[in-house]
């Protein structure tokens, strides 16, 4: 497989306050990359009228026919009204890292790789006074920084599982006695996990991670001392003229240290009665909601159960599309579809609900989604899993990991995966 080579951009991450890659290293994908800011929508704390914000700044950049890039973390969706007051076990505690729970921005100036071409290209700001510098360190081979020992040094501390073993089995059993009610028919429950990294870190982390995982929705945000460090192989939604599509994934086995037992594994994943049946519900759940805001008729199942290898795991990925209704806003396909339901569950409000309960605090960014917004109104947003969140005032590092649980999941087995999923994160941060 053609493949790109990861750009050089500490320089830039120095320089520069805003700075976001979309990376997909395969030829036949697109990467954008985005730096500096002229105008930005932060939100730090949900509340009323924070999606209209949004839909408004959306409009405002296709009106300018420019560039947005930016994040929607997954506690917004207390805003946006899903559930009522009867429904809402209690009011989603605020991420323990500070985490702002929405910004975008227009950049000053984006760089594309096309697909199918290897080379970048500035699409916006091609006039602007960095933009030849940025060309010339895009296409240079090497920018390598030297550093001082007392900054190489820093202040590591390596990412530890905030709740323990037992602790995790007891949330599986609530979430089992809730699946027994028939209160969920599936719940994803996450892990949270922390530990630290000095702000200099950041870029070099992602470099290593997207180098170990080779995941297609990979990003590196960096807006202020908000940095998201992210090697997700997971598409939440990806408008394409008047056409929508979902890639939601359910069911992860590890690779093999052999071909024969990493085929077996593969094997294993593609007939697990278990797995599927968490995936066709997943499934199920996306074909609802995009029916919400659909031509009738219109949504279809591309692919069910299809089986994807990437560099450390299997995963079980399944495509659903459908052809928009004339004239939906942006708000309208986020209120019927977001957040997404591989991160919740199903029915999904019910499992939001269970959620809100069993985790005790926000999950921030994770479960939500990074991407951009383009001149011609086409998007692409991923789902933010695999992720580091890294405060580069702070130094502290968040990242949560979990899984779908159905009444065929074990609790030793979920927790097992818990870790799997961690693994290559914890040694991307290994000094």
């Amino acid at each position: 497989m053609n493949v790109r080579a990861l750009p050089p951009l500490q320089g830039l991450c120095d320089r520069h306050e805003h700075v976001v890659l979309l990376w997909d290293e395969r030829i036949q994908g697109r990467s954008l990359l985005g730096i500096g800011k002229k105008r930005r929508l932060l939100v730090e704390s949900s509340r009323p009228g924070d999606w209209s914000a949004w839909n408004a700044f959306i409009d405002e950049t296709q009106k300018q026919s420019s560039w947005a890039f930016g994040w929607l973390g997954y506690d917004l969706h207390e805003s946006l009204g899903l559930l009522d007051d009867n429904q809402r076990h209690q009011t989603i505690p605020s991420h323990p890292g500070g985490w702002p729970l929405m910004c975008w921005w227009e950049p000053e100036i984006v760089v594309e790789w096309a697909s199918g071409v290897a080379d970048p290209q500035i699409v916006a700001g091609i006039t602007h006074p960095w933009a030849f510098d940025i060309m010339q360190l895009l296409t240079s081979s090497d920018d390598e920084r030297k550093r001082s020992s007392t900054e190489a040094e820093g202040d590591w501390a390596p990412l530890e599982a905030c709740w323990t073993q037992e602790a995790y089995h007891a949330k599986f059993n609530e979430v089992h006695r809730a699946l027994q009610r028939g209160d969920i028919y599936e719940m994803n429950l996450c892990m949270p996990w922390t530990g630290k990294a000095p702000a200099y870190a950041s870029w070099s982390i992602f470099e290593r991670l997207a180098s170990h995982t080779k995941a297609p929705y990979s990003a590196y945000v960096q807006a202020g001392p908000w940095r998201t460090i992210c090697a997700s192989p997971e598409r939440y939604l990806a408008k394409r003229g008047n056409t929508l599509h979902s890639h939601p994934i359910k069911g992860t086995v590890k690779r093999g240290k052999t071909k024969e037992e990493d085929q077996a594994l593969k094997q294993a994943l593609a007939s697990s009665e278990k797995e599927r049946a968490e995936n066709v519900m997943i499934v199920d759940l996306v074909r609802n909601d995009l029916s919400r805001i659909a031509a009738p008729n219109s949504v279809t199942v591309d692919e069910l159960f299809g089986i994807h290898t990437f560099s450390t795991v299997h995963q079980m990925i399944s495509s659903i599309s459908c052809t928009l209704t004339e004239n939906v806003s942006p708000l309208e396909i986020m209120r019927a579809t977001f957040p997404m339901g591989s991160m919740t569950g199903a029915p999904k409000l019910s499992a939001m609900r269970h959620i809100a309960a069993l985790e005790e605090s926000g999950r921030g960014i994770y479960s939500g989604t990074i991407g951009y917004v383009s001149p011609d109104g086409d998007w692409d947003l991923n789902v933010v899993i695999r992720s580091l969140m890294h405060r580069a005032d702070t130094g502290r590092v968040d990242a949560t990991f979990g899984g779908a649980i159905t009444l065929l999941a074990n609790a030793e087995n979920e927790y097992q995966e818990c870790l799997l999923k961690a693994e290559a994160l914890r040694e991307c941060m290994a000094r």
